[in-house]
């Protein structure tokens, strides 16, 4: 499911592209109830357990060249 973190991320994208990508507020909003109504049917839950676990994976990564994970 989304997490915290995920849903974070997610709305700093949102804000950011209103702010300084020329994407008005109604997009956004049309894509949230888009989101919704997807996450209500069959292909939600696989659409959102590959982001969680992409996210997590881009998390590791990046940790790693960091040179975090010694």
């Amino acid at each position: 499911m989304v997490t915290a973190p995920l849903f974070v991320i997610f709305l700093l994208v949102a804000l950011g592209m209103v702010k300084w990508g020329g994407t008005h507020p109604g997009i956004i909003a049309f894509g949230v109830v888009l989101g919704l109504s997807l996450a209500s049917t069959a292909f939600g839950g696989p659409i959102l357990d590959g982001i969680e676990s992409g996210m997590s994976a881009a998390l590791s990564a990046a940790t790693n060249l960091a040179g975090g994970a010694r």
